[in-house]
C-alpha cells in the first residue's frame, strides 16, 4: 500500500525504524492492523498470484526487458527522480539564495525552517495521494499529474519579480505534488504486467530510479560551475519532472486489473 512507498521514497525512515519489526508480520492474515476484509483479501490475492505464477512460469530478466512497457516504467522513474533526487540536495542552497535577494541578514536556522515545510507539504501529498487513488482505483493518472504538477509549480517558482512569499507558496505546491506521484506510480508494474513479469521487473525498474540519484546533483554541479543560476538548474530540475509524467503517460493501463495479469 501508499503507507511502504511513503518510507521508500526518502522520508525518514529511521523514525519508524524501532517500530517495523514489531508490526511487520509473517502473514497477511496476522496484521492486526489491517481490518478483516483487508486481510482476507490480501491472503486471496496473494494465492491467486501464486497459482498464476506457477502456471506461466517464471520469466527473465531479458525477457522483461524486451516489454516496452518495462522500459517506460524505469525511465519514467529515472527522469522524474534525476529531478527529484537534485532537489533534495539543491533546494536549501536555492531557498537560501532567494531569500537573500529579499532578506540580506538570512541564517541557516531560516534556511531550515522554510524547507521544512515544504516537506511536510509532502506528507500531505502522500497522505491523499494514497487515499485518492485507492478509492478510485486509478493509478496512472495520478501519478502523472503529480510528476506534471510537481514541474510546473517548481517552474512558477522561478519566475523572476515574485515576492518571497509568493515563491514559497508555490514551492510548497511543488512539495505537495513531488511526493504526490511515488504511490501511485509503484502500483503500476502489477498493473501492466504479469505477476512473474512485474517481479523481475521491479527490481530494474528500482535500479533505474536509483540510478537518477547519481545523475541530478552532479549535473546542476555542473551548470552552476558553467555559470547557470539556481533558476536556470531548477529549471531544468523542473523539466526532469515533466518529461517524467510525459513518459508515464504512454504507458497502457488495461482497464480491468483481472485482464492485465494476462498480459
Amino acid at each position: 500500500g501508499w503507507q511502504w512507498v511513503f518510507i521508500v521514497e526518502g522520508f525518514p525512515a529511521v523514525l519508524m525504524g524501532s517500530a517495523v519489526p514489531f508490526l511487520l508480520t509473517d502473514r497477511p492474515a496476522q496484521a492486526k492492523w489491517l481490518t478483516p476484509p483487508e486481510r482476507a483479501w490480501l491472503e486471496e490475492t496473494l494465492a491467486a498470484e501464486r497459482q498464476e505464477t506457477a502456471v506461466q512460469g517464471g520469466v527473465t530478466l531479458s525477457q522483461a526487458l524486451r516489454r516496452p512497457t518495462v522500459w517506460l516504467l524505469a525511465l519514467g522513474i529515472l527522469a522524474t527522480n534525476t529531478g527529484g533526487y537534485a532537489m533534495l540536495f539543491w533546494m536549501p542552497t536555492a531557498v537560501k539564495g532567494f531569500l537573500q535577494e529579499t532578506q540580506p541578514a538570512v541564517s541557516d536556522a531560516d534556511v531550515l525552517t522554510w524547507t521544512g515545510l515544504v516537506y511536510v507539504c509532502g506528507l500531505f501529498g502522500v497522505w491523499i495521494s494514497g487515499q485518492s487513488s485507492d478509492r478510485t482505483g486509478e493509478r496512472k493518472w495520478h501519478c502523472v499529474a503529480g510528476q506534471v504538477l510537481s514541474g510546473v509549480f517548481l517552474a512558477a517558482s522561478m519566475m523572476p519579480g515574485q515576492s518571497w512569499h509568493v515563491v514559497f507558496a508555490w514551492m510548497c505546491l511543488f512539495g505537495f505534488f513531488a511526493f504526490f506521484w511515488p504511490s501511485p506510480f509503484w502500483v503500476l508494474p502489477t498493473l501492466t504486467l504479469s505477476a512473474s513479469a512485474a517481479a523481475v521487473s521491479i527490481g530494474f525498474i528500482n535500479m533505474c530510479a536509483n540510478v537518477a540519484g547519481a545523475l541530478g546533483s552532479p549535473i546542476v554541479g555542473h551548470m552552476k560551475d558553467a555559470g547557470f543560476g539556481d533558476r536556470a538548474c531548477m529549471l531544468f530540475l523542473a523539466g526532469c519532472f515533466v518529461a517524467g509524467g510525459f513518459i508515464v503517460a504512454l504507458i497502457r493501463v488495461p482497464k480491468k486489473s483481472d485482464t492485465s495479469r494476462k498480459r
